[in-house]
């Protein structure tokens, strides 16, 4: 007895010319999308190390001129190792807050192009009983 088979005499096994193609069109538009999603976190990857560069870069900007004892209030310009422009606000808060007799409570704010861009590197300081 022999098998029943439902393929006509003579047809060969495998898939048709369409199937291919539509297995073809599938495997690419995966590839494309992971490419895009590669792309995509590269750029934003890219991103968040020049944003942390910068708060390390402003971190040492005001933490050196504090060791040195140079705050004074006022402003400071610079420009970080990218080329682009920071500025220093210093603020002695002590009198604001009523405090007297005490040495300077230094609010020192960093910020990228300009006194009023983005704000980089925020923090508050008390000096030392030398200033």
């Amino acid at each position: 007895m022999t098998p029943h088979r439902s393929i006509h005499e003579g047809a060969e096994d495998g898939f048709t010319l369409v199937e291919m193609l539509v297995a073809f069109a599938i495997v690419a538009l995966c590839t494309v999308t992971a490419l895009q999603i590669s792309a995509s976190l590269t750029r934003q990857g890219a991103g968040v190390e020049a944003a942390l560069r910068a708060s390390d870069e402003a971190q040492g900007i005001v933490w050196l001129r504090f060791a040195l004892g140079s705050l004074r209030p006022g402003q400071e310009s610079g420009r970080f190792s990218d080329g682009s422009p920071w500025v220093l606000t210093v603020t002695d808060v002590a009198p604001v807050l009523g405090w007297r007799d005490v040495p300077p409570v230094w609010h020192l704010r960093l910020t990228r192009d300009g006194p009023h861009g983005a704000i980089v590197y925020e923090t508050v300081l008390a000096a030392g009983l030398g200033g």
